[in-house]
């Protein structure tokens, strides 16, 4: 630990008497025992030692149970504070709080205890699991130990971010004296000095598969220490460890069959599940796109174009099963019951974008002579997971993303479940990219590395194949910047989404006169990253941690205000709110 002064807080008000209580062993339906010391499942840390390969099984087991009690969070507190969500009339006063920033009162989404439990029994796996155990040469838990480290990670990386500084341990309370101990209070930038050196010997380590097709439950430790040099101020660390996973990461893989003898390229940002998306949506709204939406985000690998999602908390279907989400039920209802909506914000950034239609010249295909049109369909994804619906002469709109619907959205009888929770997915992993890039490219004042960050945006042929390739027309395809999977043809537009002086200016000074500098390339990138995050990444739980930390690394307490107030909409900012966000002592959430 660095040696300047770090406050200290008891844990007792935090963590409760209760967590003198570790439960490993055993639990296999709920993390709630870890709560009560009467429990049957409850075993001390001095009855057991974690020595064996069933033991690693159970208890790594276990703590995922325990992620999925936060599941719900991750997504709710991220997301119902930022800009892309709206409350309605019919919204619980909890999520109205948390939407209002007005934390005074009790709240069901503010009880921190459930991430130390996450946290609480990683440090006792830790601690107890045998690493050198072996078989056949081989470290048989080291696997296990890898994945909590990455979990307690990304957990405690989730407390900081919404809690500002909270308390930091890494020894398991076993007892009540240990709960009742201070520990130093960290806030993102300091867990990350923390978490990072015990993150690095570990990343080349494959997570455990315990079930088929289920290796994704797990936080990917690589990228949870990329996300760490980023919220760190280290991009050149961020950049590097995001570009080598995208480069050497099987989940990265492009692999075409031999009859089209491309084989084992690394780093695609293809359409996968979703690839008619902009084609089948450009012309109308889909009423009933939860389902295609869904298997967009399928778990099962395709043996031609790998994971869209790359890490995942899977939740169960059934109460009787386990932990249930509901995120479903907060966003569709068939009878306009719903607690919360789309934006008019989300809206309105989604249809300020320009689809780009070419069409080639068949008769000179080598020439790639392309007509390109600019049309005016917006982005297509918002139409995509934004169900439009009417009942009792009434039209609504439902954020249809995070729900699986198993009948049609148009019939009577309905039942909505989240399947899956995304921590990772590919598109995230090119954008967290391309803003460690923009950054690192402000810090050196580098012109190419800025063009690399928009690329990665726009088309990211280029990033990965600098000189070129001899198969680029097949290459283009599959390579693709993030703004294509909504706008289509992006990667030949050769004035709109650009980086052009005049494009620059008005973006930035609504003047297209207006003489531009370095830095506003790069604060235009900047613009163009967050709006991408909001197009691609919307209801996954990472939105008001992707303002606060734009706004942290630009100086900006307004890039957050600004956005947050203006949820109805540009021309409806709430000024009061935008007042409360100018203070960023209220980004945070009271620790209770």
């Amino acid at each position: 630990m660095n040696n300047k002064k770090i406050k200290t807080m008891k844990s007792k008000s935090i963590i409760g008497v209760a967590l003198a209580a570790i439960f490993t062993m055993g639990l296999t339906t709920s993390c709630e025992d870890m709560f009560n010391i009467e429990s049957s499942r409850v075993i001390y840390e001095e009855n057991h030692n974690l020595n064996s390969t069933a033991d690693s099984a159970y208890t790594t087991t276990g703590i995922l149970q325990c992620v999925r009690e936060i599941a719900d969070r991750y997504v709710l507190l991220g997301e119902v504070r930022g800009d892309l969500v709206d409350i309605n009339d019919l919204t619980k006063t909890s999520l109205r709080n948390l939407a209002e920033f007005n934390f005074e009162d009790d709240n069901e989404y503010l009880n921190i205890r459930d991430y130390y439990a996450v946290i609480n029994n990683c440090n006792y796996a830790l601690a107890k699991m045998d690493t050198t155990l072996a078989h056949n040469n081989e470290r048989v838990m080291i696997d296990e130990y890898a994945a909590i480290l990455g979990i307690r990670a990304w957990t405690y990386t989730q407390l900081a971010i919404n809690y500002g500084k909270v308390p930091y341990f890494t020894e398991p309370i076993t007892t009540v004296a240990d709960s009742e101990k201070e520990y130093p209070m960290l806030d993102i930038k300091e867990m990350a000095q923390e978490l990072i050196p015990q993150l690095i010997p570990y990343i080349d380590y494959e997570l455990p598969v315990f079930t088929e097709e289920k290796e994704q439950a797990y936080p990917i430790l690589q990228l949870v220490l990329a996300d760490l040099y980023l919220w760190s101020g280290d991009y050149a660390n961020a950049w590097e460890t995001y570009w080598d996973y995208m480069t050497t990461n099987k989940d990265f893989n492009l692999v075409y069959g031999k009859e089209n003898s491309l084989e084992n390229f690394r780093g695609y940002m293809g359409m996968n599940g979703a690839a008619t998306t902009a084609e089948q949506t450009l012309n109308g709204v889909i009423t009933e796109s939860t389902a295609a939406w869904f298997s967009y985000f399928s778990q099962i690998k395709s043996t031609t174009l790998g994971f869209e999602n790359l890490s995942f908390i899977t939740m169960e279907s059934s109460s009787a099963d386990g932990k249930v989400s509901e995120l479903a039920n907060l966003f569709i209802s068939l009878d306009n019951t719903h607690q919360l909506n789309a934006s008019a914000y989300l809206k309105e950034i989604s249809g300020a974008q320009s689809y780009i239609k070419a069409t080639v010249d068949k008769e000179n295909k080598k020439t790639k002579n392309y007509t390109i049109n600019v049309m005016a369909g917006g982005d297509q994804r918002y139409k995509y997971y934004n169900v439009t619906r009417s009942t009792d002469g009434k039209t609504f709109d439902l954020y249809a993303k995070m729900g699986n619907a198993s009948t049609s959205l148009t019939s009577g009888e309905i039942n909505y479940i989240t399947p899956q929770i995304n921590i990772y997915r590919r598109s995230i992993v090119y954008l967290r990219a391309a803003e460690a890039l923009n950054a690192l490219a402000k810090e050196q004042g580098s012109d190419s590395l800025a063009v690399m960050s928009f690329n990665l945006l726009k088309d990211a042929y280029k990033v990965f194949f600098p000189k070129g390739h001899v198969l680029e027309e097949e290459l283009q395809q599959a390579f693709i910047g993030v703004h294509g999977r909504g706008c289509g043809d992006v990667y030949l537009d050769t004035a709109v989404y650009v980086l052009k002086p005049n494009v620059i200016a008005q973006r930035l000074y609504n003047d297209p006169e207006q003489t531009v500098t370095f830095n506003d390339t790069i604060d235009y990138i900047d613009e163009l990253i967050i709006d991408e995050l909001a197009m691609e990444s919307a209801l996954e739980g990472n939105r008001f941690g992707d303002l606060i930390r734009f706004a942290e690394r630009r100086g900006e307490p307004e890039f957050l205000a600004k956005r947050v107030a203006s949820r109805k909409g540009k021309a409806h900012v709430d000024e009061d709110l935008y007042n409360k966000l100018m203070d960023k002592a209220n980004w945070y959430l009271p620790i209770k």
